[in-house]
């Protein structure tokens, strides 16, 4: 299983990138929407974890442009900003579901499980 982690926080992308690796999914980072829709073009991905705030290009907007490339996979979005105003348009852009920042790393596995499956062994994709 293939999940492109998107946050402009490279913490987050390290602690998301370790947390499913280490069950044995294949994870991708990048740091925006620009380096991500360059990966989307050229592997298919069942799942993108995305940071909600980001500059040039919000989570919203990229899910929805990963979505014409890629149909089949599915969000998750990853934001500290909760309320009605960030889940709702990103319910509407198809997003499955939206955790709280910071982290909880059991939920975070439970629902990538939940969705796409278990992990199936293996390592690593490219975390900076």
């Amino acid at each position: 299983m293939r999940i492109l982690a998107v946050d402009d926080d490279q913490s987050t992308r390290r602690i998301v990138s370790k947390l499913l690796s280490e069950r044995g999914y294949q994870v991708d980072c990048v740091a925006d929407g620009a380096e991500a829709l360059d990966l989307v073009r050229q592997k298919q991905y069942d799942l993108a974890v995305l940071d909600y705030e980001m500059p040039l290009m919000n989570g919203v907007e990229l899910f929805r442009h990963i979505s014409k490339l890629r149909p089949t996979t599915v969000g998750i979005f990853l934001t500290a900003h909760t309320r009605l105003d960030t889940v709702f348009p990103a319910v509407e852009a198809g997003i499955t579901r939206v955790l709280g920042k910071p982290i909880d790393g059991d939920e975070l596995v439970t629902v990538v499980e939940k969705l796409i499956g278990p992990g199936v062994g293996g390592c690593c994709g490219a975390v900076d």
